[in-house]
Formats: structure tokens, C-alpha cells, sequence
């Protein structure tokens, strides 16, 4: 079975990028490969003229820790600590050990995407939305070129979806390259973005 199969992808522009297709199609499995989760049995995939395949975990970690921020469909949040330790965690494992540092880099995100006032709130209190938005805080935290989103709305209600797109929407227009996966058109149309659309891991 070849999840991806045949693929043949080149994104050289900043803005939104849409991987849309049915469960099964691949979406998952090409964001886990440019990110340097799933090895590729054949193939090269380049970040910046840097390839990842074929490199050892480290290089890999390496790489993926200065260019990719990654947001998992079931990415978890520690509820026992606050939005503002969560997002800090993000940093600390990266190695930023200045606390003067990492507070400002949690405020400044916390206020872009307009969460600043939860900074302190447990982040078991959140709602669905909010820990949406939270998870792109834990990926903007870290200042990659490349933001990769694995269906970031699926367990959400229609308000939250749009509410979490509008801010995906607004840090594409900040020089960063976003691809996402969805399985809901509505999605690409709502954020205007440049589309590809997946059937059986290839390009349909």
C-alpha cells in the first residue's frame, strides 16, 4: 500500500496552503512527512534547499525545531497548568532557558492572537475554541517559516472553526507558509487559499 504515491509538490510562495480530501488520502501522512515524523521509503523532500530524508533523527529534530511548527489533530495541552505555562513549555523544550526571554515571547503571541487576558487561566477552563488557538500559540511560539495544521477545526462548532481560521488567515499575511488539511471545502473557500486537492495520496 503506498500512502503517498507518485507525489510530485513544490511551495515556494508564503500564504495558505489547503490539502483537501477525504479520510484516507494522504493528507495526514504528507504533513508528517514534511515535518519529519514518517520516513519515506523513496523519494527527497527539501526545506530551504535542506533535505530531511535520509538524514539522521537528530539532523531531522534539528531542522524541524528551526523551520516547522507542527499543530497534531489531537494535540494535548496540560490542563494543570496555566495558557501561559503551556505555551512557555513550548519554548523550554527547545531549549530558551531566559525567563525574560520566554516571557516575552509568550505575551507578544498571547496578544497577537488575542488571548493575552487567558494568560493566567487554567488551561482546563478553556473551551474547544480556545484550545484551538492555544495549540497556534504553542506552534507561533517557536517563529517558524512553516506552520503545518492537521484538520485544526475538526472537533469544533462552526463559530470556533471560523474563529480559528480567521487567526490562521491573518498570521498567513505575516510571511508565514501554513498547509493545512481538511476534508471540508468550505474551509479552503474561507480562507481563500491556494488548494490541493488529494485522492489515494497522489494530486487529483
Amino acid at each position: 500500500i503506498h500512502v503517498i504515491n507518485d507525489l510530485n509538490l513544490k511551495l515556494n510562495n508564503n500564504g495558505l496552503v489547503c490539502l483537501l480530501g477525504p479520510s484516507g488520502c494522504g493528507k495526514t501522512t504528507i504533513l508528517n512527512a514534511v515535518g519529519g515524523l514518517d520516513k519515506v521509503r523513496n523519494g527527497k523532500i527539501y526545506i530551504d534547499d535542506e533535505r530531511i530524508t535520509k538524514r539522521s533523527i537528530k539532523k531531522i529534530d534539528k531542522i524541524r525545531n528551526l523551520k516547522v511548527g507542527y499543530i497534531f489533530q489531537d494535540y494535548k495541552l496540560i490542563d494543570s497548568l496555566s495558557v501561559f505555562d503551556n505555551v512557555a513549555l513550548v519554548l523550554k523544550m527547545i531549549g530558551i532557558k531566559d525567563k525574560d526571554e520566554i516571557k516575552k515571547r509568550v505575551d507578544y503571541v498571547l496578544e497577537t492572537l488575542n488571548i493575552y487576558r487567558y494568560r493566567y487561566r487554567l488551561a482546563s477552563m478553556l473551551s474547544g475554541g480556545e484550545r484551538q488557538i492555544i495549540f497556534i500559540a504553542c506552534a507561533l511560539i517557536q517563529d517558524t517559516p512553516i506552520i503545518l495544521l492537521d484538520e485544526p477545526t475538526s472537533a469544533l462548532d462552526i463559530k470556533n472553526q471560523n474563529k480559528v481560521l480567521t487567526v490562521l488567515k491573518e498570521i498567513s499575511k505575516e510571511g508565514k507558509t501554513i498547509i493545512l488539511s481538511s476534508h471540508n471545502p468550505n474551509h479552503a473557500l474561507f480562507l481563500d487559499s491556494n488548494v490541493i486537492l488529494m485522492n489515494k495520496g497522489s494530486i487529483a
